[in-house]
């Protein structure tokens, strides 16, 4: 009987052990099996991950904006280090409108602003006044390094005055400025090399910046010009060669010296130009023979060799005929 027991305990022993490795190979398998299907599981998401991909239209232009009323206002009462009272509310506004598709990207921006202020003892005035538009096309050429162009334009919305007389009434006073009198422009082209998303660096070695007026008749000592003017403040290209036919209705105004070939004309050149009297003699003026080849009003002439027909004068001095 004992030895019947004795068998019976390791015969139990011997099939529970045999039991618990069946479970675990049960549970191993089940594990694969697991794996297996997450396995097709992920490429099948991959899979439609791609074909959403294929059907979505692809999307070149990006677009936003911001805009903001700010008001501010300060109010002192006998305050030690000066100051007035003052309040002021200022609009801002930005538009942009980026595109980019391959190595093409051109990108747009638009910069508003005006604002108001009334100090005390004083009218309200504009201490802000803004149009600022930014266009920029890029080239490609590596990820990071394009070809690039720029045109910025610059101007205002309001007429603006000059406050630099304080004894002045306001209604008095000159203005110097009003819309798109003047306006800015300035074109360059370039390389553009983007270090970031948000930072680039842009080199420029050809640049044009001009001024426009269109209206300035209460503003010629301002603008140097009537209405019409162009002003053309600076064209230059420190690398390489910039050329252009620029046609031009009015006067125009440059810094600098004209540079045709290797003539150099500067102002003082051409001052000697400027406001002559063909066959009238002026100082420090060209000379300029009239209708009838002549030239008068000459003080004194110093002359080495002289050759002529007829010489006529009420008192000569030479020693060379």
């Amino acid at each position: 009987m004992k030895h019947l027991l004795t068998l019976l305990i390791i015969i139990g022993f011997i099939a529970n052990v045999f039991s618990q490795n069946d479970a675990l190979q049960l549970k191993k398998q089940e594990l694969e099996n697991a794996k297996s299907s997450l396995t097709e599981a992920q490429k099948r998401v991959k899979t439609i991950e791609q074909e959403i991909i294929q059907l979505t239209p692809p999307v070149y232009w990006q677009k936003g904006g911001f805009g903001a009323l700010n008001f501010n206002s300060l109010g002192l009462t006998n305050w030690a280090a000066g100051g007035v009272s003052a309040n002021s509310v200022t609009a801002i506004g930005n538009i942009y409108r980026n595109y980019k598709k391959g190595k093409v990207e051109w990108r747009n921006n638009l910069d508003l602003a005006y604002g108001l202020i009334k100090n005390e003892g004083e009218t309200l005035r504009k201490n802000e006044d803004k149009i600022d538009f930014l266009t920029k096309g890029n080239y490609g050429i590596t990820d990071k390094l394009s070809y690039s162009s720029l045109l910025n334009f610059k101007s205002q919305f309001a007429p603006g005055f000059d406050f630099s007389d304080p004894t002045k009434d306001d209604k008095d006073r000159d203005e110097i400025s009003k819309f798109l009198a003047p306006a800015y422009l300035t074109t360059s082209i370039g390389l553009n090399y983007n270090f970031t998303d948000y930072f680039s660096v842009y080199i420029s070695p050809a640049t044009g910046k001009f001024t426009f007026v269109p209206d300035a008749t209460n503003s010629s000592e301002v603008f140097s010009g009537t209405k019409g003017d162009i002003d053309v403040n600076d064209i230059s290209a420190n690398a390489g060669t910039f050329g252009s036919n620029v046609g031009v209705t009015g006067n125009v105004t440059a810094s600098g010296s004209f540079i045709i070939g290797s003539a150099d004309m500067n102002e003082t050149d051409l001052e000697k130009l400027d406001g002559i009297t063909n066959g009238t003699a002026a100082a420090n003026k060209a000379l300029v023979l009239g209708a009838s080849k002549e030239i008068a009003t000459i003080t004194t002439a110093t002359i080495t060799n002289l050759s002529t027909t007829t010489l006529t004068g009420g008192a000569i001095t030479s020693s060379n005929f």
